[in-house]
């Protein structure tokens, strides 16, 4: 998805804001693997919050959870572009969007696909690495400019909902 599409939906949503989004990637899989194995996520996440200005981060810096000040980010090899939407890969130079998990119970969707057919995470799991497999918990994610497929912000004015969304095709 083009960056400029990103930016306009994030910058156009109140800090906060839930966003619908989904993306579509190839999974690092073991090197006897020949097939390609991806998967497309669709979930919700909040854009535009200052990680250090939430209620949680600012408790668990005061029983000491967490370290007093924060920490550099992927151990400094990223850095802000547009604070705090967009952080910059200071290696590969690949764009992040952050977000926050969303309101409520979300739950990801999430489907895999082997060489482009739909298939269950069960049939693939023997041939993916670890780090496909475990389940990232924490306050915030990044989700790679990239692997986009599309972003909506929806907006609620007294009871009528406004969906304003951006897409772009799943790269197979």
């Amino acid at each position: 998805m083009q960056i400029e599409l990103v930016m306009a939906t994030v910058k156009e949503a109140t800090k906060g804001a839930n966003i619908n989004l989904s993306w579509h990637r190839v999974c690092k899989t073991k090197k006897a693997v020949t097939d390609t194995i991806s998967k497309s996520v669709e979930t919700v996440g909040r854009v535009g919050i200052n990680y250090d200005n939430q209620k949680v981060v600012k408790e668990k810096r005061e029983n000491g959870e967490l370290p007093e000040q924060s920490q550099a980010i992927w151990y400094g090899k990223g850095e802000f572009v547009i604070f705090p939407y967009l952080i910059r890969h200071t290696v590969t130079e690949q764009r992040y969007l952050r977000l926050y998990n969303g309101t409520g119970n979300v739950i990801p969707k999430v489907q895999y696909f082997r060489n482009g057919v739909p298939c269950t995470f069960e049939s693939v799991e023997t041939e993916l690495l670890a780090s496909e497999k475990r389940k990232e918990k924490g306050d915030c994610f990044c989700c790679k400019i990239e692997d986009m497929t599309s972003i909506a912000w929806v907006k609620s004015s007294e009871n009528v909902e406004e969906k304003k969304e951006n897409t772009a095709p799943v790269p197979f």
